[in-house]
């Protein structure tokens, strides 16, 4: 049965898989693409490895990970329009074969334990009901000594910053969306106090502190965009 954040996920994101592809950066001020790009950084994979990219949407990380690594990476995302746009994309580059879709939920994967060499994980907390047992379930797939990374928005710390955004995502996103599509004013409109809500949750003191508790060590932490975005990433003790 699905959860219901799992199924407000797949509504979301299936209205907006058409324009994904482009969207996100230009709303975005085009750091979308810097904050995958440093995400993929913080891997250190080798060629032999395997990699699971959680909520891999169209596959842009994926893609990334598995031409900077010429390794093979798994895709996973509960949404089927998504992984319909992420079939297009990989076969348009010719990388299907390196990069297998699955369809599925962060909270139950169906991959045996210590299945991974590393896991990434993209904008997941917010559509999930129990981050701390959802995160249990990601790291049971994660081989021990495997690396974790994620990617999540972020409130900036700065106030003139904060502000800034909160201007941003309360006023400019809504309507910029609603110049897309009905499925991009849904999440316009979402998108800010979704990030406030997780922010209040799980800060990032409180994110460090789960993974440490769950077994991640040498957590470290990245904020970019003057704090818009939070890369996070750190080691499966052995």
């Amino acid at each position: 049965m699905d959860y219901h954040r799992n199924q407000h996920a797949r509504q979301l994101f299936d209205g907006i898989a058409a324009q994904y592809d482009w969207v996100p950066g230009l709303f975005s001020f085009f750091q979308y693409q810097r904050w995958r790009r440093y995400l993929v950084s913080r891997l250190q994979a080798g060629p032999d490895a395997t990699i699971l990219d959680l909520c891999t949407g169209t596959a842009g990380v994926a893609m990334q990970t598995a031409r900077t690594y010429d390794c093979r990476v798994v895709g996973v995302d509960l949404s089927p329009k998504m992984l319909s746009q992420a079939r297009h994309n990989l076969s348009r580059d010719d990388m299907a074969g390196q990069v297998p879709l699955v369809m599925g939920r962060a909270e139950d994967l169906a991959f045996a334990g210590d299945s991974f060499d590393a896991v990434s994980v993209t904008f997941l907390l917010r559509y999930v009901d129990d981050p701390e047992s959802t995160m249990l379930e990601i790291i049971r797939v994660l081989k021990p000594g495997g690396r974790l990374l994620s990617l999540e928005f972020g409130v900036p710390p700065h106030p003139i910053a904060r502000v800034l955004w909160h201007v941003y995502t309360r006023g400019v996103l809504p309507i910029a969306g609603t110049l897309v599509s009905r499925g991009w004013r849904k999440v316009g409109a979402f998108l800010g106090p979704s990030i406030t809500q997780l922010d209040k949750s799980y800060n990032e003191d409180k994110l460090r502190e789960l993974w440490l508790r769950l077994g991640i060590q040498d957590v470290q932490i990245k904020r970019l965009s003057f704090g818009g975005a939070v890369v996070m990433w750190g080691t499966k003790g052995r």
